[in-house]
């Protein structure tokens, strides 16, 4: 898996209102996804070779267990994380879940920030989270008249000094660090502000509002709001 815009989940549901909600939440994420509707679809799709898959027990059918035992019969996708999303709330589902190989099991009453973060523990165990850039682990990042510098807490434009905030500098740093690379506020909410610390997409767009005003014209210019996505500092 390359970075985040490129992961893609497959999900095999037949439950259509759901798959609609689950479809926009990853993709919130900035995950791409592909959808099948049966078990047959998933192995027909199974070539995309997907970044995990997503299955339902379907109609109240044990296909999701078949389908899960099946995959991991074949060698190439022995070590494919794979997620169980159910409806089904019974110790002995969750059990044959678990005993066919499936990475986890959960229920379709779940939060999406609650299933964003099973998602990525799967994935980290499975060694698929992408690592930091390389300019994350930088001291220092130049940008045009811009210097951010992560040892020192600075920010330099035009050489003057500007002053920012821990968390407004944190969010620079981040967004200066991957230019080009758009954040949904979700991730930028995980990333700054942790899973265990609950606030809302508005703080987000406020402490972004904030280091606009800051940075001035050069602020206007290169952190741009992507409407429905997220923010980004242009490459």
């Amino acid at each position: 898996m390359q970075n985040s815009k490129t992961k893609t989940i497959l999900i095999g549901d037949d439950d259509f209102q759901y798959v609609n909600w689950l479809r926009a939440t990853l993709e919130k994420e900035g995950y791409s996804v592909v959808w099948a509707q049966n078990a047959s679809e998933v192995m027909s799709k199974i070539s995309t070779k997907p970044t995990a898959v997503i299955v339902d027990f379907m109609r109240g059918q044990p296909i999701g267990l078949e389908l899960c035992r099946e995959l991991r019969n074949l060698p190439e996708f022995k070590h494919l994380p794979i997620i169980m999303l159910t409806r089904k709330r019974a110790d002995s589902d969750e059990a044959a879940g678990l005993e066919v190989g499936a990475d986890d099991y959960i229920h379709k009453s779940v939060s999406n920030r609650v299933l964003s973060a099973r998602l990525r523990n799967v994935l980290k165990r499975n060694g698929n989270l992408e690592t930091d850039s390389a300019e994350e682990n930088a001291i220092e990042i130049k940008l045009g008249d811009l210097v951010v510098n992560r040892q020192t807490h600075t920010v330099l434009l035009k050489g003057k000094e500007i002053f920012l905030p821990r968390k407004e500098f944190e969010l620079l740093w981040l967004l200066v660090a991957n230019k080009g690379k758009v954040f949904s506020r979700e991730i930028l909410l995980r990333r700054i502000w942790g899973e265990s610390v609950y606030v809302t997409d508005r703080t987000v767009d406020v402490h972004i509002c904030k280091i606009r005003q800051r940075l001035g014209e050069f602020g206007q210019e290169n952190l741009e709001t992507i409407k429905g996505v997220g923010y980004r500092i242009k490459a």
